[in-house]
């Protein structure tokens, strides 16, 4: 595994990181971190847990990353790890995952939660049986339709509960549940990509999928 702490992108071992996970009850993951700061705050509200950010992207977490790894005396967050990793080859290593978030992904992390190519498989590999996820859809990115999107048509709760459902059932997801997010919801993701995207836009819609994995 290759973990990122500020400017630096060090080795950690899968004993490393098993030793890790047992100082806390479960993991949760959030696959597309962005620059982590979903992790921060999910870290501080639920501190029993390891939360893992994991990005492609190792120079937007430079901040987070360095923030978390400090003294507990200055703002640390001890049950933080941010991995710099492609959701399509999860680290070894990486495993038992309790939880599962990806929010707002864009790219080709975007065309993987919609079905397309191998990350809902690799995504499933690492969780236990039965880890709820949160996935959150930017709909914006269909207004107009950007290339990840390919012919799949805007997602909306019903949509998403038979058509995205059965995409996701084939990579063993099971979609319960589908609902488009008030402003407090859109808040309470505590992502720099919502409060971005929703200070430049008169509306902003966002459609996020829960169920569970495996």
């Amino acid at each position: 595994m290759h973990r990122v702490i500020g400017k630096r992108v060090v080795e950690l071992s899968a004993a490393e990181f098993a030793a890790l996970r047992e100082r806390h009850t479960a993991v949760l993951l959030d696959v597309g971190t962005g620059d982590g700061k979903h992790v921060l705050h999910v870290a501080r509200e639920r501190p029993d847990l390891l939360v893992v950010g994991l990005d492609a992207n190792a120079d937007a977490l430079r901040k987070t990353s360095a923030k978390a790894a400090a003294r507990a005396d200055r703002g640390g967050l001890p049950n933080v790890v941010f991995l710099r990793a492609a959701a399509e080859r999860l680290p070894d290593g990486l495993s038992d995952v309790a939880e599962v978030h990806v929010l707002m992904p864009w790219g080709s992390l975007l065309r993987g939660m919609l079905g397309e190519g191998p990350v809902l498989e690799a995504i499933s590999a690492v969780c236990r049986p039965g880890a709820p996820f949160l996935v959150t859809l930017n709909l914006h990115a269909w207004r107009p339709p950007v290339p990840e999107v390919g012919e799949l048509p805007e997602p909306d709760p019903a949509s998403a509960r038979t058509a995205l459902a059965e995409r996701y059932a084939a990579a063993g997801w099971r979609l319960t549940e589908a609902e488009y997010l008030d402003d407090a919801g859109i808040a309470a993701l505590a992502t720099s990509w919502t409060k971005r995207l929703g200070s430049s836009r008169a509306r902003f819609d966002v459609l996020a999928l829960r169920g569970t994995v495996g």
